[in-house]
């Protein structure tokens, strides 16, 4: 009979970091655990957390995955080759 082997990963958990604004500053929210969302404006180093709550506060798609399409449309070409591989 095989043995299974227990192959745990040491890697840390990464945040659920999403595109934002907040009121007319862009930039990135991650997600913190009970307390919010970390705002940091595109460029800034400097942080601000923010409720769940906050009106002002718009989350827009997951970096990760916008990073892993962007890396899917310059393998098959670049966006040149989508726009003009279309169908319709």
């Amino acid at each position: 009979m095989a043995t299974v082997h227990d192959l745990t990963t040491s890697r840390k958990p990464q945040g659920i970091t999403h595109y934002a604004y907040l009121g007319e500053r862009y930039g990135t929210a991650t997600l913190l655990t009970g307390s919010g969302y970390l705002f940091r404006e595109e460029g800034q180093r400097q942080a601000v957390l923010v409720s769940y709550k906050d009106p002002a506060l718009l989350l827009l798609g997951l970096v990760v995955l916008s990073e892993m399409q962007h890396e899917v449309d310059m393998l098959v070409g670049g966006y040149a080759a989508i726009a003009c591989g279309r169908a319709n």
